[in-house]
């Protein structure tokens, strides 16, 4: 063995160094790439509409996840409301609690109304236009983010 063989020889030390620096880079990436999509829309163009079944199929005062969507839905006597079942802090998808929606990731907590009561969350949830479609169902418009206040009016 020469001396120039030595020197080309990997050793477990820095094998392990350049382990930690490819760890620690790889890292680095993932992080900037998850607050890039935190700031950047999504380039895919999906379908922010859809239609979500008639008025009927939703009973009064209860909360009904539509899941392919991560949407509630809310009808009350005076309408309809859709919401986000997304948490605004990761993205988890919430469940419904006695007083609103919780988040079974982080523990967020929001009221009825969307608004954050206790946890990591930053925001409320967003509240999308409810319409109706030519075929009478109801149609959800993602595209369209309204106040808690706009609902689809029963007629």
């Amino acid at each position: 063995m020469t001396m120039g063989e030595d020197k080309d020889k990997i050793t477990r030390r820095k094998f392990l160094g350049k382990a930690a620096l490819g760890g620690a880079i790889g890292a680095g990436v993932l992080a900037i790439l998850g607050a890039l999509r935190e700031v950047i829309p999504p380039l895919a163009k999906e379908n922010k509409k859809f239609t979500i079944g008639r008025l009927y199929d939703f009973p009064l005062n209860s909360f009904f996840l539509i899941a392919a969507h991560n949407v509630f839905i809310f009808r009350d006597h005076e309408g309809v409301r859709a919401i986000s079942a997304v948490c605004t802090h990761l993205g988890c998808v919430l469940e419904t609690t006695e007083v609103g929606f919780q988040c079974p990731c982080h523990g967020s907590r929001f009221n009825g109304r969307g608004e954050v009561l206790s946890g990591p969350a930053p925001r409320s949830l967003a509240f999308y236009r409810v319409d109706v479609a030519p075929d009478g169902q109801l149609l959800v418009d993602m595209s369209q983010k309204v106040s808690y206040e706009e609902k689809f009016k029963i007629m």
